[in-house]
């Protein structure tokens, strides 16, 4: 009812989940319909068939839970697990650290339920199709640029592509589900959905490789994937250095010996099968400045709570330079990263500027943040250069420019570049198909209104004060100039 009685007053509707997104996904103008405090039932668990049913507003933490007596779980972990809704997932088709076992949230998808701009609630799935004619034009548009779909989005890439899920579709045609997944609400609003699930790993391992440089460890990433991780994750020492002082990080880091053995980054390696026999071998490769082996699952615990904790560990950095999230999300193949890294590089050099590069190595996908000063115009100048060489970097490497955190209002001005004038004309048409009016989460993907949003900033301009002050955080072994 509150859907349709927004489109009949041509007001735009944003479906939200948790907004833990980064780049503008679910804020909008109009009305925001939050899924977050409720439908969150957990109904219809199949054991047999390994599939349970979830409101949209079930959040990945609690689903887990529910599971675990039972010996499953959903297998796509997000770090942002304990706040990250179900809905959220599947229209950002989120991943995480484990895609090299689980995939993307699409891949889990069996049935949603959603509603339509009309207010109609519909089940989209496999044997669940009520959009039948909706979905033999969506066919059609979609067959006529399959060359177009395999010059842009070929194989290779274990995240997902920005916009609707063109190659997942071909594959699977009879599912619109494929559409819907990373459509970040611009379609429809998901109301709840079938969902399959994983058995929990009989047996759990990790390896530590730490390193001298971030150059280093991506070599090694590739030296690894014929282990077949379950998940190679890196982290870096601007990350590292955020754990410092923290009570909450010092077991984490004594286990890693930061303090006594300081290095610049490390690979998390994990296996669920063959774990003595890969740790072995991942122990023969002899890479790194050394390695350290957790089998304890307390142990292993510490490590991966540094991991989870990155973005809100960088968010933290004291004074105005921050790591910024606006090139955070592109992936490349695994095997590139190397020459992606020592690209990005090259990119931010000149400019003189650092970066945090942390993430999925594993699945070619780091979340990269450069430091910068968005109240500087010295700063802003630089943000726009590195957003638009980066965008022309990934397009080089055939790789996906928002992998995994969505396209929102950040990257929309850059999809032309990235998916050309055909894919984004049949986007646009599949768009028209579901949402002809366009309320649904109107200015992403498509409209422009983009990163250029920060250009417009004065460099006097800042947020809402605090209540503590960052200068606060520092020790007190000298004078501070607080402004009060």
């Amino acid at each position: 009812m509150v859907i349709r009685a927004a489109a009949d007053g041509n007001i735009s509707v944003t479906p939200r989940g948790a907004g833990t997104s980064l780049v503008g996904n679910a804020i909008g103008e109009g009305l925001i319909v939050d899924f977050s405090r409720y439908n969150r039932q957990i109904t219809d668990l199949g054991l047999e068939k390994r599939t349970v049913r979830v409101g949209a507003g079930v959040v990945l933490d609690q689903l887990n839970a529910f599971l675990k007596p039972h010996g499953f779980c959903f297998g796509p972990d997000v770090a942002t697990s304990a706040r990250a809704t179900l809905g959220g997932m599947i229209a950002n088709n989120s991943s995480g650290a484990r895609v090299p076992v689980y995939g993307t949230t699409a891949d889990h998808v069996v049935s949603t339920e959603i509603v339509l701009v009309d207010g109609r609630i519909l089940k989209i799935g496999p044997t669940q199709n009520s959009l039948g004619a909706e979905r033999e034009k969506i066919e059609k548009l979609i067959r006529t640029c399959v060359a177009d779909i395999s010059e842009r989005m070929p194989p290779g890439l274990l995240k997902r592509w920005p916009g609707y899920g063109l190659e997942r579709f071909l594959r699977a045609p009879d599912n619109l589900n494929e559409i819907l997944a990373g459509s970040e609400g611009t379609l429809a609003a998901i109301f709840s959905a079938e969902l399959k699930i994983s058995l929990l790993p009989r047996e759990k391992g990790l390896g530590l490789i730490f390193f001298g440089s971030v150059d280093e460890a991506m070599e090694a990433t590739v030296e690894l994937l014929d282990l077949k991780p379950a998940a190679i994750e890196h982290i870096d020492r601007p990350l590292l250095d955020q754990t410092k002082s923290q009570l909450h990080f010092q077991a984490a880091r004594d286990l890693l010996e930061l303090d006594s053995e300081p290095c610049e980054s490390i690979l998390l390696v994990e296996f669920y099968e063959d774990v003595a026999e890969r740790l072995s071998l991942l122990q023969s490769r002899r890479l790194g400045l050394r390695t350290k082996i957790c089998r304890d699952a307390h142990e292993m615990d510490l490590v991966w709570s540094v991991r989870k904790a990155g973005l809100s560990l960088l968010t933290g950095c004291v004074g105005a330079a921050k790591p910024v999230a606006f090139i955070e999300d592109a992936a490349v193949r695994p095997a590139q990263l190397p020459a992606y890294v020592a690209g990005l590089k090259s990119i931010m050099k000149p400019l003189g500027l650092d970066a945090s590069y942390y993430g999925h190595a594993a699945s070619g996908l780091l979340h990269v943040r450069p430091v910068l000063d968005l109240h500087s115009a010295a700063d802003l100048k630089k943000f726009r250069q590195v957003a638009d060489q980066t965008s022309e970097l990934v397009r080089q490497f055939k790789g996906s420019l928002s992998a995994e955190h969505g396209v929102g209002t950040a990257r929309t001005e850059y999809m032309r570049e990235q998916l050309g004038d055909e894919l984004l004309g049949v986007m646009r048409e599949i768009k028209h198909a579901f949402d002809p009016k366009n309320i649904f989460n109107p200015g992403k993907i498509f409209e422009v209104g983009s990163a250029r949003c920060a250009d417009s900033r004065t460099t006097g301009q800042r947020g809402a004060p605090t209540k503590i002050d960052n200068h606060l955080r520092e020790n007190f072994e000298r004078p501070l100039s607080l402004p009060f």
